[in-house]
Parts: C-alpha cells; structure tokens; sequence
C-alpha cells in the first residue's frame, strides 16, 4: 500500500511539471512576453492595436514568434514583426525583434520586402528616397 502512495504522489508532480512546461510553450505565453515588452516603451500606445500571434517555433529554452499587430482604427492596417525570446526562470523574455512588413500603412500599402542596409524594410514603389548616411533609431527601440 505505501508503494502505492508513493508512485500516486510521484506520478502527480510529474504530471503537473509536464502541465506546467506546456503552459510555457504557448501562444498566450509568448504573447503576454511581447506585451511586457512592448509596456516598456513609452512612445507606444498599446491601445491603439490588437496583437495575434502569428506562429511560434520553440528550441529548448529559445522561441522564434512572428507577431502581426492590427490597427483598431482601420483593420486593414497591420505591421509583423518577428522576436526572438528566451526562458527566464518562468517568464518568457524578449531578445530580440525586427519588422518583416506591413499591410495598408498611410498610403504606403502592399508588403514589404526586401531590406535596405540590411535590417530597414524596403520602402515602397513610389516612396522619397532616404538619405544616405543619416542616423535613424534602431528598428529594435520602437518594438
């Protein structure tokens, strides 16, 4: 009987560090990190969007999450950006992030693609020419 008792309340915590694991690796999980990040920049007004989850690729304690944000005034207007998280303890946490195109931005619709100097999405057909060698903020500061 006590061996039974035993392997009850052993089999119990196994289940429940195996429920506690899939909870990390969970959209909600990576979306509530991004979030966190994101209340930490002041010129961003979290009010003004909604954030899905677009799809998430876990390795070990790293994920890669690509992240739509969709503008609550006009929901053709949206902006992905991909972040590279890391587990801290419990908590998913932001590494990394850059923007990888938007839909429907001021007259500026279509994807995106490409890079210009290699981390700046490219503008769009029809769009001034940026100067070349000027300092711009880091696409990493706005996300």
């Amino acid at each position: 009987m006590r061996k039974f008792s035993i392997a009850v309340i052993v089999g119990t915590l196994l289940l429940s560090a195996c429920s506690m694991t899939g909870s990390l690796k969970s959209n909600d999980a990576i979306q509530g990190a991004i979030e966190a990040h994101l209340k930490g920049n002041p010129n961003l007004s979290m009010k003004n969007f909604n954030t899905e989850i677009e799809s998430v690729q876990y390795k070990d304690d790293t994920a890669d999450a690509l992240a739509k944000f969709v503008s609550k005034a006009d929901a053709n207007s949206s902006v992905e950006v991909r972040y590279q998280l890391k587990l801290d303890g419990r908590m998913w946490k932001v590494v990394s992030s850059k923007p990888v195109g938007s839909q429907g931005m001021g007259g500026h619709g279509g994807s995106m693609g490409g890079t210009m100097g290699g981390s700046m999405p490219a503008m769009p057909p029809g769009h001034p020419a940026m100067p070349q060698g000027k300092s711009q903020a880091s696409p990493e500061a706005s996300h």
